[in-house]
């Protein structure tokens, strides 16, 4: 029977196959031609472990058999309601970063995210997501120097 642990681990062990897929693609540069440590070694690294991690939860799952089935791991009306508004979410966000500017954007992306998952304490929301979008900005811009979108709406 489906469940969502299952569903869950093929899922990851899909993306993690067409991820490695897409690794194994990237050309070299033809400076790196006889480096050891390429562009395309850290995604090769990362698709092996993901997929070999995804192929563990895989077996787990099957191993579990009805255990799983009986805690209610049935995918719900309700899960897949919240899981598609946090999808139409992720894109709204996508689509405000621009604009709004990665605080602004990801500020308000982090609240709604939280209220759609359950969170309705407004102190909590702030606490949950101030901080990290502020510790984020810093490290990127002033300690990375990495450049984030301040948003075309304040310019």
């Amino acid at each position: 029977m489906l469940n969502r642990d299952l569903i869950g681990s093929l899922l990851f062990v899909a993306v993690f196959t067409g991820y490695g897929v897409l690794a194994l693609q990237i050309p070299l540069l033809p400076f790196e031609e006889f480096e050891v440590v390429t562009s395309s070694t850290m995604p090769k690294i990362y698709a092996a472990m993901g997929l070999m991690f995804s192929l563990f939860s895989l077996v787990a799952v099957l191993l579990k058999g009805n255990t799983v089935q009986q805690r209610g791991a049935l995918l719900t009306k309700a899960a897949l309601q919240q899981t598609a508004a946090l999808i139409v979410l992720m894109v709204l966000y996508a689509a405000g970063l621009e604009p709004l500017g990665f605080v602004v954007a990801t500020l308000l992306f982090l609240v709604a995210g939280f209220w759609l998952m359950g969170e309705r304490r407004f102190k909590i929301l702030l606490l949950a997501s101030v901080p990290v979008v502020l510790v984020f900005w810093v490290l990127m811009t002033q300690v990375l120097g990495i450049y984030l979108a301040s948003g075309s709406l304040w310019s």
